[in-house]
């Protein structure tokens, strides 16, 4: 775990955190890490849920949820297909920020079941 190159000792804290939590949640979604990304697959829609990308001080999640779903969310700095599939874009700032990712990661995955 942990091949991120553009994340840091704290955004690995924070994303070790998330990984936790949705595992205690979700055990069934695979979590994966690339050398930019990481994610969560469902294995019911073989899609994932959701992209983290980690950076130096946030971890950006690109969510399969609209904008209407929670006024936290932005609209996904992305273009064609990657926007159709991720519209939303939820920035992870800070450590007391990981709760409500919990909980968008949680809705994407809910939201992804019913597509």
């Amino acid at each position: 775990m942990h091949i991120l190159i553009t994340s840091s000792p704290t955004t690995l804290r924070w994303l070790s955190k998330i990984v936790s939590e949705i595992k205690a949640e979700i055990p069934s979604l695979i979590y994966t890490e690339a050398k930019y990304w990481a994610s969560f697959k469902s294995p019911n829609t073989n899609r994932n849920v959701v992209y983290l990308q980690p950076q130096k001080t946030q971890i950006r999640l690109f969510i399969r949820l609209e904008l209407s779903h929670d006024t936290d969310l932005r609209q996904t700095p992305s273009s064609s297909g990657w926007a159709e599939r991720y519209p939303s874009i939820f920035l992870i700032r800070s450590e007391e920020m990981i709760g409500k990712a919990i909980e968008l990661i949680i809705s994407s995955h809910e939201y992804d079941l019913h597509q």
